[in-house]
């Protein structure tokens, strides 16, 4: 009889993506147990990805639609269901506006049902759902642009209703009064948005998962904490821990349960400076810091496949890490915290990241995705100084 993990290797996996440091960890974490996923990549070309050693082979497409096609065309008829790994809401919310017919095709993070994803990547709906668990959520408006909340005291922050929409991150801003947040409509290009209290939090709460059956089985042993964040924003330098926090654990599986959500997801929430917890989303997703999940022991694309095709996830045989460690997203932590914000200075981050176990772009077994991040910033900046 076939072990489980013969089972799993019997399968292929499709990594359906733009070129991020995001699906690298997926490359990474699948490799590392030595299965070479498929990469199928649109948008601008890929430089950081394709020079990832783990990969099988990688095929680039204008945009997600036609990517999609391709992977229904070339794998949607294989003896053994392939199964395919997203990491941003663009390709999730694809996948779940073509469920129905999908579904029996491949295995992908789903919430039993087409359209039901994107119910729930609705911020609106989905910090109702989380108040309706035991999590608190900031006090918002569901606004058109141009509308001043009523109910709102200032300061306010600024969110698209969904990631989908809008200008997404370009579409936050913190509103200290009225005045500000008629010039913030200026520039915001969503024609919805939520209009939330703006919390002065202490930290963030980012908790990373996986979840089978409906939502009935979940697993999320680890927490990320920052050691340095934006101010309307998470951060990039880390640490991860053991979380145990049963209490409040119990409360994201019953969010989980509700959606029945089946795939990788993360969940964020605020701290504030009295150790209040605030909900703020769930992504249904592959998070940035999944890899560092690897790193600690627990395999999030591997063991949610173990667990899609066994029915139960094997927790018996992983061997969780059970000491805190650091992690770091380097270019981009060095531009915020050194370049922008100017948080530390030089010698301080270069000993901050040595102090750091995991880099979402170096790894000493697979170093030129690194390299390949430089020269895409490199041609960005060139095609940019050509257009002036």
């Amino acid at each position: 009889m076939e072990s489980i993990d013969e089972q799993v290797k019997q399968h292929k996996f499709i990594i359906f993506c733009e070129d991020h440091f995001n699906p690298l960890g997926l490359c990474r974490s699948l490799g590392e147990k030595g299965i070479k996923p498929i990469v199928v990549t649109f948008g601008a070309k890929p430089r950081i990805l394709k020079r990832c050693k783990y990969i099988g082979s990688i095929s680039h497409f204008a945009d997600m639609e036609h990517a999609l096609a391709h992977i229904e065309e070339e794998y949607g008829y294989e003896e053994f269901k392939p199964f395919i790994l997203t990491g941003a809401d663009n390709t999730t919310q694809l996948l779940d506006e073509n469920y129905e017919r999908l579904v029996t095709k491949f295995y992908f993070f789903n919430c039993c049902g087409q359209g039901q994803v994107s119910k729930y990547m609705d911020k609106g709906t989905i910090c109702d759902l989380a108040e309706r668990c035991g999590i608190q959520k900031p006090k918002g408006e569901i606004l058109k642009r141009g509308e001043l909340p009523t109910t709102l005291r200032y300061p306010v922050l600024t969110k698209v209703t969904m990631s989908t929409k809008g200008a997404w991150k370009d579409d936050v801003f913190i509103c200290q009064n009225e005045q500000e947040l008629k010039e913030a409509y200026t520039h915001i290009k969503a024609e919805e948005l939520l209009i939330q209290e703006f919390i002065d939090k202490k930290n963030e709460l980012c908790v990373d998962g996986i979840s089978i059956n409906e939502g009935e089985e979940v697993w999320l042993p680890y927490r990320s904490e920052y050691i340095r964040f934006l101010k309307q924003s998470y951060g990039e330098y880390m640490w991860i821990k053991p979380y145990n926090d049963e209490e409040t654990l119990q409360k994201i599986k019953n969010i989980i349960r509700e959606t029945k959500f089946s795939g990788i997801f993360s969940v964020e929430c605020l701290e504030d400076k009295n150790d209040n917890l605030y909900f703020l989303e769930v992504n249904f997703r592959n998070s940035t810091w999944s890899y560092a999940y690897t790193y600690a022991g627990l395999n999030l694309p591997y063991e949610w496949a173990k667990g899609v095709l066994s029915g139960h996830f094997d927790y018996a045989n992983v061997k969780l890490r059970t000491t805190p460690f650091k992690a770091i997203t380097e270019p981009s932590d060095f531009i915020n915290s050194v370049v922008r914000e100017k948080q530390v200075g030089l010698m301080q981050w270069i000993k901050d990241l040595r102090s750091c176990e995991v880099k979402y772009y170096y790894n000493k077994y697979d170093k030129k995705p690194l390299l390949g991040f430089f020269i895409s910033r490199i041609s960005t900046a060139l095609k940019s100084l050509l257009r002036k």
